[in-house]
C-alpha cells in the first residue's frame, strides 16, 4: 500500500489509536475497554518510519491545523483515560458547546425528518429497510385493554388485535422505530421516532460501521484497521469539523438542544427537547382522558 503525504500523522495514530476505539453506550450508557495495540505490528511500525522520514521534507502545510489536532488530541486524551461516549448529558460542559447540531445529518437523514422523507433519505444513500417497530402509548394501551375487556373481548391475541384497531382507528398507533442496512459497506442506521403527539418525528439517529472490525492480530491486520479508523476519523473531520467537547467527542450547543456525539465506527444524532416535547404533550393528553364522566353520583 503507498504510504501519502499525512503518514506523518498516521505514525503516531499508529502507536496510540487502538487504545482509544470509544466505549458505545446508547442507551444503559455502560462502557467498554478498547484492545490494547498488539506487540505484532513493530516490524509494520520501522517500515513507516522510514518512509515517513523520508517524505517528511516533502509534506506541505496542513489547510486545516485545528483538525488535524483535534483528532491526535482525541487519540491521546482516550489513550490516558478512556473515553465515555454517547452521554445524554451534557449540562456540565454547556458553557463549551457552540454548534448548532440540529443542522447535521447521518446518511442523510436529519433529525425531525418523518418517516416518509427518511426512508427516501435512506434510498438515496443505498440502504435498505431491514425492521421496523410500531407502538402505542402506554396510557394508550392500558385504557384501550380496559375497554376491550368491557366489551367481552377475552385472551391475550383478541385483546391485543383490539387494542391495536382502537389505535389505528384514532390515530395513535406510530412508527417507533426504523433500521436500515447497507450490505454493501457494512453499515447500518436505527432511527427513534416520536409519537403522533409530536408528528412522529426523528429524535434519535444511530449509525454503525463493522468497516474497521478486521479479524487478526498480525502486522497487516493492524495495519489495514488503522487504516480504516483514521479514514473514519479523518471524515468526521471533513463533515462536521472540530467538536465543541473533544475529550467526550460531542458537537451542540449544550443542555437538551440537539448534540451529535461519535466513537470510533458509531454515531449519534439525538434531540433530546423534541422528546421532552413528546412527552409533555402525551402528559396533557393523559390528563385530558381524565377528565371524563366515569361517575355519576
Amino acid at each position: 500500500m503507498i504510504l501519502n503525504k499525512q503518514s506523518a500523522s498516521l505514525v503516531l495514530f499508529f502507536s496510540l489509536v487502538l487504545h482509544s476505539d470509544a466505549v458505545w453506550a446508547a442507551e444503559n450508557q455502560q462502557s467498554e475497554l478498547a484492545p490494547s495495540v498488539s506487540a505484532s505490528d513493530s516490524s509494520l511500525r520501522s517500515y513507516v518510519k522510514e518512509e515517513t522520514a523520508d517524505s517528511k521534507n516533502e509534506q506541505p502545510a496542513e489547510e486545516n491545523g485545528e483538525g488535524k489536532t483535534w483528532i491526535n488530541n482525541l487519540v491521546s486524551t482516550v489513550a490516558e483515560k478512556g473515553a465515555q461516549v454517547i452521554s445524554a448529558n451534557t449540562d456540565d460542559q454547556a458553557p463549551q458547546y457552540r454548534t448548532n447540531a440540529s443542522v447535521f445529518d447521518i446518511s442523510g437523514v436529519m433529525l425531525r425528518m418523518n418517516v416518509k422523507q427518511t426512508m427516501e433519505a435512506m434510498q438515496k444513500r443505498g440502504y435498505q429497510r431491514n425492521s421496523e417497530k410500531y407502538e402505542i402509548p402506554n396510557f394508550i394501551r392500558w385504557r384501550y385493554e380496559e375497554q376491550c375487556r368491557n366489551q367481552g373481548v377475552v385472551g391475550y391475541e383478541r385483546t391485543e388485535a383490539c387494542v391495536i384497531k382502537m389505535a389505528q382507528k384514532n390515530n395513535y398507533q406510530y412508527v417507533e422505530q426504523m433500521v436500515f442496512n447497507n450490505f454493501k459497506n457494512k453499515e447500518n442506521v436505527h432511527v427513534y421516532f416520536t409519537s403522533n403527539f409530536t408528528g412522529n418525528k426523528a429524535y434519535r439517529i444511530v449509525y454503525m460501521s463493522e468497516a474497521a472490525n478486521i479479524k487478526g492480530s498480525g502486522a497487516k491486520a493492524d495495519y489495514l484497521r488503522n487504516i480504516k479508523i483514521y479514514d473514519f476519523w479523518k471524515k468526521i473531520n471533513q463533515k462536521y469539523g472540530v467538536p465543541d467537547n473533544k475529550e467526550q467527542v460531542i458537537w451542540g450547543l449544550g443542555e437538551n438542544k440537539p448534540f451529535l456525539q461519535a466513537a470510533t465506527g458509531k454515531l449519534m444524532l439525538y434531540d433530546p427537547m423534541l422528546l421532552e416535547l413528546d412527552y409533555t404533550r402525551m402528559s396533557r393528553e393523559d390528563q385530558r382522558f381524565m377528565n371524563t364522566d366515569v361517575y355519576t353520583f
